[in-house]
C-alpha cells in the first residue's frame, strides 16, 4: 500500500489565503504614518481618506479571504 501525503488545501485555496495575508499587510501599511512629533500638536492627516477609507477596506478583503478560501469546495480532480 502507498503512503501518498496530501495538502489539506489545494493550490487555489493556499493562493487565496497568500492574498489575504497580503492584503492585510497593505491594509496596515496604508495606516502606518500620520502621528506628531510632538503630542501637544493635532495633525489632521491621522483622518486622512487612506487611512479611514481604503485602509479598513484592505483589512475587510483581507480577513475575508482565508474565510473563503476555507469555505469554497474542493476541485474535484
Amino acid at each position: 500500500m502507498e503512503n501518498k501525503e496530501t495538502f489539506l488545501f489545494d493550490r487555489r485555496k493556499y493562493m487565496i489565503l497568500i492574498a489575504g495575508l497580503v492584503m492585510l499587510a497593505i491594509g496596515f501599511g496604508l495606516m502606518l504614518g500620520g502621528g506628531s512629533e510632538n503630542p501637544s500638536e493635532f495633525n489632521p492627516e491621522i483622518f486622512s481618506a487612506k487611512r479611514v477609507g481604503i485602509a479598513p477596506w484592505f483589512l475587510f478583503i483581507g480577513l475575508l479571504l482565508p474565510i473563503v478560501a476555507i469555505m469554497i469546495p474542493k476541485k474535484s480532480v
